[in-house]
């Protein structure tokens, strides 16, 4: 993992400042673009909003969400990061994603370390959707999960195979190199400067990766994806591994909904359908193994114990 930063700024200060300039621009970029958005369909941003829950959604209006979010996510992810990183480290972004170093056997263990963490993380996926919440905290929960999901529903809506391949670009492909960026190559590395313990910092990583996506019915099992990408950048000290598994984590997702809508495949990924406890197990032990192979296959040095 990257280590010595340049700045004479503290880690904390160094952290707060990122999350403030990041965050803010998340905020505040969203609405400006869907100002604009809006205003080329010639309608109220209330009867955009109205349109998002309708049954055959509007390709324009499909266009419209998906290119705010992409820009959204490109600018707060990849943009304000690369920047922050540019003045206060005094550095590029190759120093976090290695290309020279990318090790092919590595990348198979992702894969398959990946595709044994979502049929493992489908048993949390189960549990966190029942956890009964005080009614205090319920009532925001389920507006925020009901609106989450006539979001999705309104996304991956594929009428066109362009339009799927736009959706996994913005979906997959930025947040995984923006989201890995952001909260593994930043946010962690600072809290593991500040506390020293870099298992404390993936976790704590984790949770506010997890918080950040404003799901709580999934929190858990996003929690624990969160660290499986802190462990992965950890072992590795190289972004690309995380942002690999990252993508197929989404990207997966998306296409296994493609196919179904395309009557390809007979699986709804998206259905509560649970997968049988040997399953799990099964998986949980490949996992397990992969998991070992893949540390093998890089050194941690000291450097990177203590940064």
């Amino acid at each position: 993992m990257p280590n010595s930063l340049q700045s004479n700024q503290s880690p904390l200060s160094l952290l707060l400042t990122l999350i403030l300039l990041s965050m803010g621009t998340y905020l505040i970029a969203p609405m400006i673009l869907m100002s604009l958005g809006v205003e080329i369909l010639g309608i109220s941003f209330e009867e955009f909003m109205r349109k998002i829950g309708a049954k055959e959604p509007e390709p324009a209006g499909q266009l419209v969400l998906v290119i705010v979010q992409g820009v959204s996510s490109m600018l707060s992810f990849i943009v304000v990061p690369a920047l922050f990183i540019k003045k206060y480290e005094q550095r590029n972004l190759t120093y976090y994603f290695h290309f020279r170093s990318i090790n092919m056997h590595a990348i198979a263990l992702t894969l398959g370390l990946t595709l044994s963490l979502m049929v493992v993380n489908s048993l949390l996926i189960e549990w966190n959707m029942n956890v009964e919440f005080p009614e205090s905290l319920a009532v925001p929960f389920d507006r925020m999960e009901q609106q989450g999901r006539l979001m999705t529903e309104y996304l991956t809506d594929f009428h066109s195979l362009t339009y799927f391949l736009v959706v996994l670009v913005v979906v997959a492909v930025v947040p995984a190199i923006g989201e890995e960026l952001l909260f593994r190559g930043l946010i962690q590395k600072y809290l593991q400067g500040i506390w020293g313990n870099p298992h404390v910092a993936i976790w704590v990583t984790a949770m506010f990766f997890s918080a950040f996506h404003m799901q709580f019915y999934g929190f858990v099992p996003r929690m624990a994806l969160g660290a499986f990408f802190g462990y992965l950048f950890y072992f590795s000290g190289n972004l690309w591994y995380a942002s690999i598994a990252h993508f197929i984590n989404n990207g997966f997702t998306l296409l296994m909904i493609y196919l179904f809508q395309k009557e390809v495949v007979d699986y709804d990924i998206e259905s509560a359908e649970t997968v049988s406890a040997w399953s799990t197990l099964t998986f949980a032990i490949i996992g397990a193994v992969l998991f070992v192979l893949f540390r093998k296959q890089f050194h941690i040095t000291d450097n990177l114990r203590n940064e």
